[in-house]
């Protein structure tokens, strides 16, 4: 795919800057013009526009796809396909995905949507399955590859009606944004106002409500009850952040957490850590947990699509039900109580992470792009 003139549609700016980047990177490095639309929601738009060069158009998506906001950013879309021109449409995320799919039926354009996690999925609640399930069936008419990168969409994308269906392993992990770092690890962990004796419980994660902070917190009540050196520690920002933060004082723990908000040092953070958990409600296939798996760590998570995709349950660490957390404590303390599972769990998990780098991701993404004429 060359000499393509390429409309790349998310819902946020946020999106890019953490998963974009290099494949739009390869895109122009294989003679194609790229340019970006998306809703720009913090200091990513900028960035992705000043420091990489990127040609940026702010078009103010809401991720509920049912948000009249999204008929007024349809209308700027066609707007701006009249204007530029665009001969491909690349569309990311469900509002992204529908924006560009309908574009893509109106102005005759090719599509790639990439699906980082239908809204229908094993357990959701009933209505995503009668609202979702029928929109992605009958835009998938409008797509000429639809990309999956976890089993389970997979399967139920080979259901749909796109063209041609394939699955990748993931976004794929940039390794030059994750890499290990020699530091005074007891300074650093004194800077985050934790011991040397501390073990310390990592998540890496938005602070809302499908992250699953109750579950998590209540499992660290359950553990603090017999081991007052575990600290939780939180990675990210969010729409929950003080019913998070005040929900922690209710259970009587916030001594034991630190909430860091938006961090650039996650892998510095995570060299000090030495458990990682994710009890999500839904996934895709989880960056930060495929980063933890590369910097060696035991994983315990949630049992939902992409979480059981990476990690294997006795291998790489643990897979529980998501609101079970007496038994995210109890898995989490067999791991405290023996340190050499812990590290077979966090060599396996640099193993099997391997497979999905950034540059075996654009090797498969390559080959899909063939499919396009």
């Amino acid at each position: 795919m060359e000499n393509k003139k390429i409309m790349v549609i998310t819902t946020t700016d946020n999106m890019i800057w953490q998963f974009l980047i290099p494949h739009i990177q390869d895109l122009q490095a294989m003679g194609n013009t790229v340019e970006c639309v998306c809703s720009k929601t913090g200091f990513w738009f900028d960035e992705l526009r000043d420091k990489y060069g990127f040609v940026m158009h702010d078009i103010g998506f809401k991720r509920n796809p049912i948000n009249i906001t999204n008929l007024k950013g349809y209308k700027k879309l066609k707007a701006l396909q009249k204007e530029r021109k665009f001969d491909l449409i690349y569309c990311q995320q469900p509002v992204g995905g529908l924006m560009g799919r309908l574009l893509g039926k109106k102005f005759k354009i090719p599509v790639i949507y990439t699906a980082h996690g239908f809204h229908f999925f094993k357990g959701c609640p009933l209505k995503n399955k009668l609202i979702y399930k029928p929109i992605e069936k009958y835009l998938s008419k409008y797509t000429d590859i639809l990309i999956t990168i976890n089993e389970e969409d997979f399967l139920a994308a080979q259901k749909m009606k796109a063209k041609h269906v394939f699955k990748i392993n993931g976004i794929g992990m940039d390794t030059n944004k994750i890499k290990f770092e020699n530091f005074d690890k007891s300074e650093f962990r004194k800077s985050l106002g934790l011991n040397d004796d501390d073990y310390v419980i990592l998540t890496v994660s938005e602070l809302n409500w499908n992250k699953n902070y109750t579950t998590m917190l209540n499992t660290i009540k359950r553990l603090i009850e017999t081991n007052k050196n575990v600290k939780f520690v939180s990675c990210g920002t969010g729409e929950w952040k003080d019913k998070i933060s005040n929900h922690a004082k209710e259970l009587g723990i916030e001594n034991n957490c630190r909430f860091l908000g938006f961090r650039k040092d996650v892998a510095k953070i995570m060299q000090i850590s030495n458990l990682f958990l994710h009890a999500s409600h839904r996934e895709g296939l989880t960056l930060s947990v495929m980063e933890a798996m590369y910097m060696g760590l035991p994983c315990v998570v949630s049992n939902v699509r992409g979480n059981r995709d990476l990690i294997d349950d006795g291998l790489g660490g643990f897979v529980v039900e998501a609101e079970d957390a007496p038994k995210f404590a109890e898995k989490i303390n067999a791991l405290i109580s023996n340190n050499e599972l812990a590290q077979k769990f966090g060599e396996y998990n640099k193993n099997k992470i391997q497979d999905y780098t950034i540059e075996k991701v654009k090797v498969q993404l390559r080959e899909i792009y063939k499919n396009i004429d």
